[in-house]
């Protein structure tokens, strides 16, 4: 746990002399909170999913992304970023293959999330696999329109890591988030 530790201290570090606060970017501003954010990520999961090296180093790379990279907006610093906890990543987990998280042409998803089991089952924080996760948000969709107003949405794969996203910010019960963006169908 120690080297997670380390490297933690490390991405947040890179992440505060990297990414200034600026007038545009005014919530630019990380501090010790959001390293305890990372660390509370990883504490939510259970102890013997999370027996394998390579799938808690996994964790805390998305947790890291879901802390700082979520917060990023223009392309430009997701991908700085990218470049950050990769080199990271390579310099202090050598012995572990990380690079089709990293590469530019379509990486493979990195996505936790507490429905691994579908709507239905157990509420374990786990990785999802890419082949399950628009079934099970197809699942629940169609629930949720079974029972309420119908919501027509469409989910292509960035609405699909939304919906992740968010799940992730409200599962604490302090957990919040402000969203901005444009209103539509995403089509």
């Amino acid at each position: 746990m120690a080297p997670v530790i380390k490297s933690a201290l490390m991405i947040h570090s890179n992440v505060v002399s990297t990414f200034r606060k600026t007038a545009i970017n005014f919530h630019y501003e990380f501090n010790i909170r959001h390293i305890s954010n990372v660390f509370s990520g990883l504490l939510i999961t259970g102890a013997k999913e999370f027996q394998d090296p390579e799938k808690l180093l996994r964790l805390w790379i998305h947790e890291s992304e879901r802390t700082y990279g979520d917060r990023l907006v223009t392309a430009k610093d997701v991908v700085v970023y990218k470049s950050l906890m990769y080199e990271l990543v390579k310099k202090q987990f050598g012995k572990f293959n990380f690079s089709r998280y990293f590469q530019p042409n379509n990486p493979d998803n990195l996505v936790f999330c507490n429905f691994v089991n579908g709507i239905g089952g157990d509420r374990a924080y786990d990785q999802m696999p890419n082949d399950k996760l628009e079934l099970h948000l197809v699942d629940a969709l169609r629930e949720y329109n079974d029972s309420q107003v119908f919501m027509g949405l469409v989910l292509f794969e960035d609405a699909m890591k939304h919906v992740c996203k968010i799940c992730r910010i409200v599962m604490p019960s302090a957990g919040h988030a402000l969203l901005v963006g444009v209103g539509g169908s995403g089509k």
